[in-house]
């Protein structure tokens, strides 16, 4: 394919890198831990209780009831697992708490090297 050239001004520039840990949006770092946190949280959630709906519809086709499922024990694999799971989602919905926060909000970010 043949490349064009156009006279036409453009307004692309290239990517500005990422400083999002260290600033400050709301004006508290507080807030915006928070802020992070919940929005987190809420993603996790929704992406939760949507697979929860989609494994609910599979199970009653397929004859599992809500009796089997509450009986169920896991397996010492599986409990490995789960911890390691519900670790990974502590530090992904709560881990902006411990984020320090230290750039005014409007100022500039630091020149790429």
């Amino acid at each position: 394919m043949a490349e064009t050239k156009s006279e036409r001004q453009t307004f692309a520039a290239e990517a500005i890198p990422s400083d999002v840990k260290n600033g400050v949006f709301l004006g508290n770092p507080v807030m915006d831990n928070l802020v992070s946190c919940m929005i987190a949280m809420g993603t996790e959630l929704w992406a939760t209780k949507r697979r929860m709906k989609v494994i609910e519809a599979v199970m009653e086709k397929k004859g599992i009831t809500q009796k089997m499922i509450e009986q169920y024990v896991p397996t010492e694999t599986e409990k490995v697992a789960w911890e390691q799971d519900r670790d990974r989602f502590i530090d992904l919905t709560l881990g902006p708490l411990g984020d320090d926060g230290f750039r005014a909000p409007g100022s500039d970010f630091p020149k790429r090297g």
